[in-house]
């Protein structure tokens, strides 16, 4: 169905609202008083009095635009199933002749047919990789889905530490230095018992402390990345080290106030809110979270009962 235009008089000017100076064109509005408001892009709030208030609304503006950027994220992660799908489909009939093909080669009468072989079986291999990709890709896609589903969800569900711990690293294999410059030791006890909670608030708190960690190790030499999970005494158990350059006895009162941090970046300090909102996102889980560190390394361990 096309589109119905109006014809316009092109030699009518619109009419502005009474009270209001200069040329306002714009949708018709109901008889009646109009409101409006005008406002300054400068807040209110801003001094330096408040420094604090403006920091907490800066972030907020800045981890806004990120969930933005999430969310479009996640649509597109969507709009990619398809494409996906059918890229295995077609996989699947080619490995399929490839096979078909090399049966046929094999039992051939032909004498020059190793040639032909040498290739065949070059295509197989190169159509295992492809499959190897496309899982993979799959893989991927599926856990940002059920993340977002989980990270939206109002309610409390079962949890599983370490499909939690998984499907975070997992996606971790997309950030560089993560993939190739980072050693990974995961040890996961098997059988852990599941807990009730939101999925966010783990999430969220194992991406700060992996965060917090892979910055610290950006500057040293032997970079190690370990995270063990542990059920004791009916309390679960989350520890994550490192083996960055530490933090100082003097500033370990500090780390869980908000805006502190002792990372510099080329853009500035960090915004210092990633131990202060674990704090904050694991408080109703009766967490305790303790935080070992000496020159060699920090280890961190957050511990919360079964419920």
């Amino acid at each position: 169905m096309g589109m119905k235009h109006n014809p316009v008089d092109s030699d009518r000017k619109p009419e502005v609202p009474a009270g209001v100076a200069g040329p306002h064109p714009g949708p018709e509005t109901p008889p009646g008083r109009r409101h409006s408001v005008t406002v300054s892009s400068s807040p209110p709030y801003a001094s330096e009095d408040n420094d604090v208030l403006e920091r907490s609304f800066k972030e907020l503006g800045r981890y806004y635009r990120h969930s933005s950027a999430g969310r479009r994220c996640l649509g597109i992660v969507h709009q990619m199933n398809t494409p996906m799908q059918v890229l295995s489909f077609q996989l699947d009939l080619l490995e399929q002749k490839a096979q078909e093909e090399l049966d046929l080669l094999t039992g051939s009468p032909l004498t020059d047919a190793e040639p032909l072989m040498t290739l065949a079986h070059y295509r197989q291999a190169k159509f295992s990789q492809l499959r190897r990709e496309i899982d993979r890709l799959q893989g991927m896609a599926r856990s940002l889905v059920l993340q977002g589903v989980h990270e939206d969800a109002q309610e409390k569900f079962p949890l599983d530490l370490n499909e939690i711990c998984r499907q975070e690293l997992e996606l971790y294999q997309a950030q560089p230095f993560f993939k190739h410059r980072v050693t990974g030791e995961f040890h996961f006890q098997e059988a852990l018992p599941l807990f009730s909670g939101h999925y966010i608030d783990f999430s969220q708190s194992l991406r700060n402390l992996i965060d917090n960690s892979l910055e610290a190790m950006a500057g040293t030499d032997r970079r190690r990345l370990t995270v063990v999970t542990a059920c004791q005494d009916r309390r679960i158990m989350l520890r994550i080290g490192d083996t960055g350059a530490g933090i100082q006895p003097v500033s370990l009162p500090r780390i869980f106030q908000p805006f502190f941090t002792t990372k510099q970046t080329p853009g500035g300090d960090r915004a210092g809110l990633g131990l202060f909102m674990v704090r904050r996102l694991l408080a109703p889980y009766q967490a305790e979270i303790r935080v070992d560190s000496d020159s060699g390394g920090t280890w961190v361990t957050v511990s919360f009962p079964v419920a």
